[in-house]
């Protein structure tokens, strides 16, 4: 060791200048000899020496070139014959010495100056919101697959439209008078200009935070199925526009097809049998329609009832006292009418009317000596006026015709004339909602700036010079809202030895509730996949629609799922007692079970035991589902059979029958009843 130690002391000078050596050696090649430093020329790469090679080498062949001599360039030929031949044509006597026409130049003088028209405010925006099942495009919808074309699928769906309107007529008169007004110089007026463009009908939102906070507003994307929802991107400066700019633009946005999709975009295609997607305020009085249809079925199942109920009666009364023949005529009027036809049977054929055909009309006794009993027909008889007059008073309100009616009138077609379209009738939809959310929108229309980019700007609006877009002011915030939730769970009872609760877990699918008790311990997930009691009947789409007498049904195939996804996300954490009072008129003791469970396993949430201690708002929503699954499924009808799809509407109808020959067979029923008397 001593010897090693030795020998470096010895040789340290060496050793250090070996090493800086090694080091010199190792810059000179990697920094020098093979010299990272690289210039690019001609699309290629040269070291510093390299690159002053190529470049005398093309300096000697520039060289080279300059000094070779000129090659001589070919005889003269002349062209003019070729020109004049152009002239040679089958029309004959043309003047070659007529001067071409000379481009226009304006002379010169101030250049043009124009005022920006004001949109103005637009009505105040209504909303409605509509859950049905809707037939859903399984493809993204392009301009080059329309809607009507593509494959789709039914499934359940919310979505929110927000419709507004404006005066477009004084828009109209307002761009004229900016464009090509009176007080405008004669060659500055440009009805070309003077014609406004929609160019964007925007929707905007806000969300309901869990704080009760709102959230900001944020713009509603075009609904998935509209195929020009690329074109309909608002851009509102002129360094964003595509190629073409401006010009193109507008002459893309002025055909009518693009007006009336941007303004009145189609909605989806329902399949619910018993739902139609109009514009909120048309969509209002549609389902005033409804319920008042729906009560008076209602209310002809009920005299149905009690027409049977008084000719089983009155046939139990001839059978045992020699009345005559209790048998009743039927006439072969659909189910719908039941109560209104049934009601001209029993006047027929009728036990009543039995003994009144068998009566004696001179004297007023019957054909067996005993006296008739006027009063009991008198009643049949008001009865049936009365009737009567609840159906005039029902033919004589709306029907779902004159929402249609209404609807083609504000609906806009290649023939409409939009300057005397007033109020010129907009809306948006938002089918991008969340169940369990609450929302509030407003809208606002653009049109576009005919002059943006050019300086053709009075001096007050030159600051909007690059503005794409003239924006009339938002419209009022509409009201809230809640979109409802597509899976609930309710806890039902409870075993408490094994600390078991039984938990009802309901989902809507397909427009339908389907709901399925689960027993579930500590731990255990709520809800699971079920396979369903009733397997798909067949495809859905699939028949020819029908509208029977007093309901808004169409006949066509049933659609059940074959399996249900119960699953609810939540895993029931532990079951506590609780021990309160319940305050009220009388404060009492009360003692029930809590469920605690959790989705994400940091909060957790309870749910009473039993439905007697649920919150209001719940029992509300479990006694809607359970009324909901008391009501027959609903039926699909087939794709392009309602308003969905804008131009190609059918139209339908309150029945086949003639609501004239009906009130005139009521008519002579009731003249020929008087007579009898």
């Amino acid at each position: 060791m001593l010897k090693i130690g030795s020998f470096f002391e010895e040789h340290v000078e060496k050793i250090v200048f070996g090493i800086i050596g090694l080091i010199c050696a190792w810059l000179l090649i990697t920094r020098v000899v093979l010299s990272p430093n690289v210039l690019e020329y001609n699309n290629e790469k040269f070291s510093p020496g390299a690159i002053d090679k190529r470049i005398n080498k093309q300096a000697k062949e520039l060289e080279e070139e300059l000094a070779r001599l000129p090659e001589p360039a070919g005889p003269f030929k002349s062209r003019v014959p070729e020109f004049m031949a152009v002239f040679n044509s089958p029309i004959k006597n043309i003047d070659v010495s007529i001067v071409p026409p000379q481009p226009y130049i304006s002379p010169s003088g101030p250049k043009r100056s124009y005022r920006l028209p004001q949109i103005g405010a637009i009505s105040s925006a209504e909303v409605e919101h509509l859950r049905a099942v809707v037939y859903v495009p399984i493809r993204e919808i392009t301009g080059e697959s329309a809607y009507s074309q593509a494959e789709y699928e039914p499934n359940d769906i919310d979505f929110v439209t927000v419709e507004s309107s404006i005066d477009v007529s004084a828009l109209y008169g307002r761009f004229h008078e900016c464009f090509a007004g009176d007080d405008l110089k004669e060659r500055w007026r440009d009805p070309c200009l003077a014609r406004p463009i929609f160019a964007a009908a925007q929707l905007q939102r806000q969300e309901l935070g869990e704080n009760n906070n709102w959230s900001n507003w944020q713009e509603v994307p075009r609904i998935k199925i509209e195929p020009r929802s690329k074109l309909f991107e608002v851009i509102e400066n002129v360094s964003e526009l595509p190629a073409g700019g401006l010009a193109v633009r507008i002459l893309q946005f002025g055909e009518r097809e693009v007006q009336m999709d941007l303004l009145q975009p189609a909605a989806y295609q329902i399949a619910s049998a018993n739902e139609e997607w109009f514009p909120p305020v048309l969509h209002e009085k549609f389902l005033e329609i409804m319920e008042a249809q729906a009560r008076q079925e209602k209310r002809e199942a009920l005299e149905a009832e009690r027409e049977g109920r008084e000719d089983r009666r009155d046939g139990r009364r001839s059978v045992g006292g020699g009345y005559g023949d209790t048998r009743t005529r039927t006439r072969g009027y659909s189910s719908g009418t039941a109560g209104l036809y049934g009601a001209v049977d029993s006047l027929y054929g009728g036990a009543s009317s039995q003994r009144m055909r068998g009566s004696d009309r001179t004297t007023g006794r019957y054909s067996d000596g005993r006296t008739r009993r006027r009063g009991d027909s008198e009643d049949d008889l008001e009865r049936r006026r009365e009737l009567l007059a609840r159906k005039k008073e029902l033919s004589m309100g709306p029907t779902i015709d004159d929402v249609y009616a209404e609807f083609d009138e504000i609906l806009i077609t290649p023939m409409t004339d939009l300057a005397k379209a007033s109020p010129l009738v907009f809306w948006a939809h938002d089918d991008t909602i969340e169940p369990e959310k609450s929302y509030r929108y407003r809208i606002r229309l653009g049109v576009f700036n005919p002059i943006a980019g050019t300086e053709q700007f009075d001096s007050q609006y030159v600051s909007r010079k690059n503005d794409v877009i003239l924006w009339s002011e938002f419209s009022n915030v509409t009201e809230l809202v809640s979109i409802p939730g597509r899976m609930y769970f309710f806890a039902k009872g409870i075993q408490e030895a094994a600390k078991t609760v039984t938990i009802q877990v309901s989902k809507l699918v397909l427009g339908s509730w389907y709901s399925k008790d689960f027993p579930v311990k500590q731990g255990e997930v709520i809800g699971g996949l079920v396979e369903s009691e009733t397997k798909r009947v067949s495809s859905a789409g699939i028949g020819s629609p029908r509208l029977s007498y007093t309901s808004y049904r169409y006949e066509s195939d049933v659609v059940e799922p074959e399996v249900i996804d119960y699953d609810t996300g939540a895993v029931m954490v532990d079951v506590v007692a609780v021990n309160d009072w319940l305050v009220g008129s009388k404060m009492r003791a009360r003692r029930y079970f809590d469920m605690l469970y959790s989705f994400d396993g940091a909060t957790i949430e309870h749910m009473p035991v039993k439905n007697s201690y649920w919150a209001s708002d719940l029992q509300v929503v479990y006694n809607d589902i359970r009324k909901s699954q008391s009501e027959p499924k609903g039926e699909f009808r087939p794709f392009n059979s309602g308003t969905g799809v804008r131009r190609m509407q059918q139209r339908t109808t309150t029945g086949d029958y003639d609501l004239y020959e009906e009130e005139r067979f009521f008519d002579e029923m009731i003249m020929d009843e008087r007579r009898r008397y």
